[in-house]
């Protein structure tokens, strides 16, 4: 208990006696972590956009001419089929009446058609854009099935739109990560640089290696939690306000983006956890090194 007084002791006074070092290495941290807060959430955006235009992906099956046929057994065959999400029917005179609607005042051009020569048709929607072409090729060799509609280029540009948005985010939030570990590294390492004859000076009157690094490490990991939290503070400042503006004046945007406070907030619990580990091990690391470089024999 004694030994955890005296560390805290210490590290409050490294806090207080460097205190403009303390704030260099709070916001730097803070403004890195904002970084990569801002940049993480609106990867997970795109991915949430691209999902639910993936989602919107329908192909439509145009049945053959048959009285004979058995609408619900090609359904439940269809439904059978592992890149379908859901299957819908549309009778004839169902398709000729959302045909009418969608033609408006120009839906009186149907009546010269005579009989109604839509057959039963079905609207499949898959999980994937990648899901969309096998279930063509599948469609298309079923007997049943006289005709398949689909919009085959939007579905070939969300889907490489997706691959490369998934790998991009991928990238980001890793170069993201690494820069602000180096920032933060760096920034402690200058900070404990100018201590070096306080560590020097306690280990010669007979402080043991882990009373050394201790202060030092717990005011590196302080330092980079307060600055986590700095950064969820400036992320839930811009996010809210940003989403209220998307949704004045792109109200097709608001459904498809993150708009739940309680996921912004747990991201931003998520952000101080992270920025406490990594200002943890970058004065580990920092405070290992000088240790050493201290103790090794000459």
């Amino acid at each position: 208990m004694t030994t955890l007084r005296y560390v805290l002791r210490d590290t409050l006074r490294l806090v207080i006696h460097h205190w403009v070092l303390g704030m260099l290495t709070l916001i730097t941290a803070g403004v890195m972590l904002w970084v990569l807060g801002v940049t993480t959430l609106l990867s997970l955006n795109l991915q949430t956009l691209l999902s639910q235009l993936e989602s919107e992906l329908a192909v439509q099956a145009y049945l053959v001419k048959d009285n004979t046929l058995d609408v619900e057994a090609v359904a439940r065959k269809i439904q059978a089929l592992e890149y379908v999400y859901t299957v819908k029917a549309f009778s004839p005179a169902d398709s000729l009446a959302k045909l009418q609607q969608k033609m408006g005042s120009q839906s009186r051009a149907l009546e010269m058609l005579g009989d109604n020569p839509i057959p039963w048709n079905f609207e499949i929607h898959v999980n994937s854009a990648t899901d969309v072409e096998p279930l063509v090729q599948a469609l298309k060799s079923m007997p049943e099935v006289d005709d398949v509609v689909y919009a085959g280029l939007v579905v070939k540009r969300i889907s490489a739109l997706s691959r490369v948005s998934s790998r991009g985010a991928w990238v980001m939030f890793v170069l993201a990560v690494i820069i602000t570990a180096l920032v933060v590294y760096n920034t402690i390492h200058i900070s404990l640089y100018s201590r070096r004859e306080e560590i020097g000076a306690m280990y010669l009157v007979g402080a043991t290696r882990a009373y050394i690094a201790t202060p030092f490490i717990l005011e590196g990991t302080l330092l980079a939690f307060f600055g986590a939290l700095l950064a969820g503070g400036g992320i839930i400042g811009a996010y809210f306000p940003g989403v209220e503006m998307i949704r004045e004046n792109l109200p097709l945007l608001a459904n498809v983006i993150i708009t739940d406070k309680m996921v912004i907030w747990r991201f931003c619990g998520l952000l101080a956890g992270f920025g406490a580990t990594l200002g943890w091990v970058c004065s580990y690391l920092v405070v290992s090194r000088f240790i050493n470089s201290i103790t090794r024999p000459e």
